[in-house]
């Protein structure tokens, strides 16, 4: 895909993704339940986890993230909430919108040639292809959780 694609698909999605939390009330948001034990401000703040490490990677040009990464996606992700456990909503709210202005501008720097080619980053494994590890942590991870918080309004 190319780079304004990949960005302008990012930024549609994310739309999307930042309505449907605008619709959650701060009562609603710490309310266990949206997804197993996890709560609606839980899985704004998972998602965020994963942005902050595509930022660090891009910053970097590297794939030297989190030591989370060493646990299977059941441990980390378990990790990531107990992390957030403590944070209020509007904490989350934030950081979340800092964590993906930051993550525009560093799609915005990242050369075009850059998207498709592992080489350009230390680490990355050569099979894999730079916009669809993006594309993971954001385009395609935002529904696997819309359905749940939709879910939970609709309740």
């Amino acid at each position: 895909m190319e780079k304004s694609d990949l960005i302008r698909r990012i930024e549609t999605a994310r739309r999307g993704w930042d309505e449907l939390l605008g619709r959650v009330d701060d009562d609603l948001a710490l309310r266990p339940g949206a997804e197993g034990e996890l709560s609606v401000k839980d899985l704004a703040a998972h998602v965020t986890w994963y942005e902050c490490e595509v930022v660090g990677m891009l910053r970097t040009r590297a794939m030297d993230g989190s030591g989370l990464w060493a646990l299977g996606p059941g441990e980390r992700n378990a990790a990531i909430h107990e992390q957030a456990r403590g944070l209020s909503p509007e904490a989350v709210r934030d950081e979340s919108a800092r964590v993906f202005e930051a993550l525009m501008e560093q799609l915005e720097l990242l050369p075009e040639e850059a998207y498709q080619d592992a080489s350009r980053f230390s680490d990355m494994p050569p099979d894999w292809v730079p916009w669809e590890l993006i594309a993971g942590n954001t385009i395609w991870h935002y529904p696997d959780h819309m359905g749940a918080i939709r879910g939970l309004l609709d309740a």
